[in-house]
């Protein structure tokens, strides 16, 4: 084979060519999400193929009362499906609870514990649009850590430092909540009382939450939660999640729920990993 002349400017030419082309694509890989963007798939109903999930799971509830380390343990069934226009759901079925005899008095309370970490883990609308989010840190992994402060918090700073204009503003309500999260001089017009003052999320870019935490003025409530991908269907593998609460007679007492979720069936299919 002989050899292939190639001209000076046709090099130039090519070399130039794959100079914008690997530029292109730096760029859409370095492009960052806003927060808009990724709050909206972490809500959207829309562009989402309707599935249902079944699994069995085990739960470990375990508190530190009075000292002493006790467990709870419970067995059931999960259930998750999205209709088409509507959120994600997830529903649980207690089929047993093993709760040490200190703690059977508050059974109920064990078992509402269980079932509002799963069915309202995590994605609750109302917890997002009840702070002025901005975005943190572009983690590894297309993952984003997203900070937010209270609004009615945003509101006061804005009333002593802003303009009453500025409330409707979403870019400087955001510039202010960034600066009351991260300025160590605003803590303590930060920090009060109520309901949680500020919170952290972490998401990837196709709207998955990993981590949630609840900041509070007597400390953090937070849950962490890991995925397996089932026929492309991105569903909970492990969930760790802060229990926090109070018992009457014993006060606010520690806890941490751990649920582990086996035996996933896709669409009454079993599904192979």
């Amino acid at each position: 084979m002989g050899d292939m002349k190639v001209s000076p400017r046709a090099a130039r030419i090519a070399a130039g060519v794959c100079g914008l082309l690997l530029t292109a694509v730096a760029a859409v890989w370095a492009q960052t999400p806003t927060v808009d963007q990724l709050l909206t798939r972490l809500f959207s109903t829309e562009g989402e193929d309707p599935y249902e999930l079944t699994a069995d799971f085990t739960g470990r509830l375990t508190f530190v009362v009075r000292g002493s380390r006790i467990t709870a343990v419970a067995i059931g069934s999960f259930h998750e499906s999205r209709r088409p226009g509507d959120i994600r759901r997830r529903k649980v079925i207690i089929e047993r609870l093993d709760v040490p005899l200190l703690l059977r008095p508050f059974t109920g309370t064990r078992k509402r514990i269980i079932e509002e970490k799963v069915e309202a883990q995590s994605e609750s609308q109302e917890t997002f649009h009840a702070h002025d989010i901005f975005l943190a840190q572009e983690l590894s992994a297309r993952r984003y850590l997203l900070v937010g402060v209270h609004r009615d918090i945003v509101d006061d700073a804005l009333n002593r430092y802003g303009k009453p204009q500025d409330k409707s503003d979403i870019a400087i309500r955001r510039r202010i909540a960034h600066w009351l999260f991260t300025s160590p001089t605003m803590r303590e017009f930060l920090v009060r009382p109520g309901p949680p003052y500020a919170m952290r999320a972490v998401l990837d870019d196709e709207g998955h939450i990993y981590e949630l935490t609840l900041l509070y003025d007597w400390g953090q409530v937070g849950t962490r939660i890991v995925y397996i991908e089932i026929n492309s269907v991105p569903v909970w593998r492990n969930v760790v999640s802060d229990a926090n609460s109070e018992l009457s007679g014993l006060g606010r007492v520690e806890g941490e729920l751990v649920l582990v979720f086996t035996n996933h069936c896709l669409n009454c299919r079993p599904t192979k990993r």
